[in-house]
């Protein structure tokens, strides 16, 4: 019987130990490459039809979150009646923000910085380009499974007037 006592003890003794914390390291500083997809609304769409191109993305952990930085290239598909065959519309977002977790592996992201565009024609008569910068943002939600990315949500090139629907997906090709 004593020994019945005692083996019962010793197997129901890790049952009733504390829990010891097991420390987790941080996550990791990721850069990445995403590929986006702009579909232009209001007066956006009033010049283009669609929007494509890279962004380079580095995200460091801050919080609970990460800060985010990207950088991208857009290139865009003009309307018929605009598009005289060398015409083009390049926009360069350089944007940075914060990725919030919504548990599990959903996230809102909002990101702000500088929109730098370039609009050139070709004509009979002539060349001409233009180059702005303007303040713009993004304000998407997407899952992460890995080092894979996928987000969607709207691209605003320019606050005053320019919205477009956006998605991308990305690729965690570095953790450091």
């Amino acid at each position: 019987m004593k020994t019945f006592v005692m083996l019962s003890l010793l197997v129901a003794a890790p049952a009733f130990a504390e829990e010891q914390p097991i420390a987790t390291a941080p996550p990791p500083k990721t850069l990445g490459v995403d590929a986006i997809a702009i579909v232009p609304v209001g007066d956006y769409a009033d010049v283009a039809t669609f929007g494509a191109g890279p962004a380079v993305r580095l995200e460091v952990p801050v919080g609970d979150g990460f800060v985010t930085a990207r950088l991208g290239a857009l290139f865009h598909a003009l309307r018929d009646d605009i598009d005289l065959g060398g015409t083009s519309l390049t926009m360069l977002p350089a944007y940075v923000g914060y990725r919030w977790s919504l548990g599990g592996s959903g996230y809102l992201a909002g990101e702000a910085g500088i929109t730098f565009l370039h609009a050139a024609v070709d004509t009979p008569y002539g060349s001409m380009s233009d180059t702005d910068s303007e303040l713009g943002l993004a304000v998407m939600a997407g899952v992460r499974r890995g080092a894979l990315d996928l987000r969607a949500g709207l691209f605003v090139p320019d606050i005053a007037d320019a919205v477009g629907l956006t998605a991308s997906a990305g690729y965690d090709f570095a953790a450091f």
